[in-house]
């Protein structure tokens, strides 16, 4: 049995499953969003345990993606930079401000190319400063860093799936529940066990163990489910002009739907395979994920000279709201799609908003 490298979240406590629709819930679509909640595990881990170096200036090109931490707080990937809130310590009544936009970010220069980001309020009065705190990389922040940078795609490519579903629904099919819905649910009971306080470290790594096996089950369901969907899809659409309209809409809400579900079950056994300290399964489940994929919105269905992907767009009923999102979407994947590992961070940084120093400017 291959050794697996240690966990980067506390092993001893499983916070995975927060909502009712996490726990009780029997629509998977309505569960949490299992990638921020993570990505925000992680980045209280670096924030807790990591050894930080204190940031005198901030560079004025890095002051927009401040901004963006300070009013919706949440962890900011640019580049090689990421951003990471720090707002244990902030008041109620501030953090409410910021993010209803009555304070917001002012500048005030300390050295020429450098500026210092202040809160002000809405007569431009400073109120906090923003201060910055460089993490100092080491096997525990790289690896929480990757594992950050892993979920933030996975978070992008289901808010995008998910904006183009919309309003539209579709009857699951009794197969369906009992291949993909019914193991899911297993999974979460699961995790529930875990997470109760009565349990012991034996007993909580067996019960993630079979939420793993339960997850692989509903995963390796949705995977041949899509094929299946595409190949019929295939069928229809070769087919005369005459043919039922309503059987491709049904074809391509199956496929739909199974990208989003597939998606949310990878995230969230990619969870469970951390806290079991299985990193090296995770990166494994990450890049199956991205193969399928990156075959499904880029490569060549036999005999067509377009990819799955390309065959929904041109058969998608599409209106004036949404028109050609699909093509849009698979423009916007290509890079997230990518089987090349996350681009390694090399600057980590701590906002904080602290009091101000020495009266003023």
């Amino acid at each position: 049995m291959s050794e697996v490298s240690a966990s980067i979240i506390p092993r001893d406590e499983v916070h995975i499953l927060v909502t009712e629709a996490d726990k009780t819930g029997q629509d998977i679509l309505a569960m949490s969003d299992f990638f921020g909640g993570y990505v925000q595990q992680l980045a209280d881990s670096i924030r807790v345990n990591a050894v930080n170096t204190f940031v005198p200036d901030i560079p004025i090109a890095d002051l927009g993606l401040i901004g963006e931490v300070v009013q919706r707080a949440e962890v900011i990937s640019q580049g090689t930079t990421q951003l990471l809130p720090d707002f244990e310590h902030l008041p109620k009544d501030i953090r409410q401000k910021l993010k209803d936009g009555v304070y917001k970010i002012g500048e005030s220069k300390q050295v020429d190319g450098n500026m210092r980001a202040v809160i002000v309020d809405e007569t431009g009065t400073r109120v906090k400063d923003v201060t910055l705190k460089e993490v100092n990389m080491n096997p525990g922040t790289l690896e929480a860093s990757r594992s950050i940078a892993n979920q933030l795609q996975m978070r992008q490519i289901y808010m995008k799936l998910e904006s183009i579903q919309d309003m539209q629904y579709f009857q699951i099919a009794r197969d369906r529940d009992r291949d993909i819905k019914v193991p899911v649910l297993d999974a979460r009971y699961y995790i529930l066990k875990a997470q109760s306080d009565n349990c012991t470290d034996e007993e909580r790594k067996e019960y993630l163990e079979k939420a793993s096996d339960k997850l692989l089950s509903a995963r390796n369901s949705l995977y041949s489910d899509m094929e299946t969907s595409n190949n019929h899809l295939m069928k229809w659409t070769s087919l005369p002009i005459m043919q039922p309209g309503f059987i491709k809409k049904s074809y391509i809400g199956y496929l739909t739907e199974d990208i989003q579900i597939v998606t949310k079950v990878v995230g969230l056994r990619m969870q469970v395979l951390d806290y079991l300290g299985d990193t090296a399964g995770a990166q494994i489940e990450m890049n199956q994920y991205k193969s399928v994929m990156r075959d499904f919105f880029t490569k060549e269905l036999p005999g067509r000279g377009y990819s799955a992907a390309e065959m929904i767009h041109l058969n998608y009923p599409y209106t004036v709201e949404n028109r050609d999102c699909w093509l849009q979407l698979s423009q916007d994947l290509q890079p997230a799609l990518r089987l090349s590992q996350p681009e390694e961070s090399e600057h980590i940084y701590l906002v904080s908003i602290e009091e101000e120093e020495n009266g003023g400017e």
